[in-house]
């Protein structure tokens, strides 16, 4: 996978515009801060569409948002720990 400026950028603002699932974004030739942050900003939108489906909205899609903020989770526990899977 290449990535551009553009991607990064489309990725910071719409984590889901550019990747399939929170794990992909740990493959993509990004430091992990750059990484962290699309995480950050996909665990907000998840957290908020998490908060729409308890007000009665039903999300565009079919994902569940508590699947989607669990998937987010696990990613960001496997950045912060590493390659070798050990906490830094």
């Amino acid at each position: 996978m290449t990535f551009d400026a553009t991607d990064l950028d489309k990725a910071k603002l719409d984590p889901a515009s550019v990747f399939h699932a929170p794990k992909d974004v740990l493959c993509a030739p990004l430091s992990p801060e750059e990484k962290k942050s699309i995480l950050v900003r996909w665990e907000a939108d998840a957290e908020a569409l998490l908060r729409a489906t308890e007000e009665g909205m039903l999300p565009g899609d079919n994902r569940s948002p508590a699947e989607l903020l669990r998937a987010v989770h696990e990613a960001m526990l496997s950045l912060e720990r590493g390659p070798g899977g050990h906490r830094r």
